[in-house]
């Protein structure tokens, strides 16, 4: 029984007749002799295939395939009313969009707001290297803070 668990199965046999095995199952073909017989019978079998001549077409089914990939394209040519839908749906969005448009103005350049001194701006980095939590991520962070009752607030 463990003999016929090692044997090639049929897509070992079928890649090893088109030259495309792995070198173990060619090692096995030269060693099995149940595998080799299996693989000489679809050699044959692939011989007498392709020495047969093709059948004849016949002129009935071709012609009745013509003309149903005629009738296909024919039908593709025709276009259908929800495609003139989506184009007028695309056009209207964009002219929409075009009357909706208002550039926004550019904001007022003042020289006074950015004209600080040095010692401002170091004692300002020194302050924001300084703290725990960064003060950008404070109004977060009183998310989760335990909230104060309404008595304790008031004065």
């Amino acid at each position: 029984m463990n003999e016929a668990l090692r044997h090639l199965d049929e897509e070992q046999l079928l890649l090893s007749l088109y030259g495309a095995a792995a070198p173990e199952a060619a090692a096995h073909l030269e060693g099995c002799a149940d595998c080799a017989g299996r693989l000489r019978t679809l050699e044959a079998r692939r011989s007498a295939w392709l020495a047969a001549p093709a059948p004849p077409a016949d002129a009935a089914r071709l012609r009745a395939q013509r003309e149903a990939v005629y009738r296909a394209i024919g039908q593709a040519r025709r276009r259908p009313y929800w495609r003139a839908l989506q184009a007028g749906a695309l056009a209207g969005s964009v002219l929409l969009a075009v009357l909706l448009y208002r550039p926004v103005p550019p904001p007022a350049e003042s020289a006074g707001n950015h004209a600080i001194s040095d010692q401002q701006l170091f004692s300002d980095l020194a302050e924001m290297m300084n703290r725990d939590t960064p003060a950008a991520a404070e109004p977060l962070m009183a998310l989760f803070a335990p909230q104060q009752s309404q008595e304790s607030q008031q004065p």
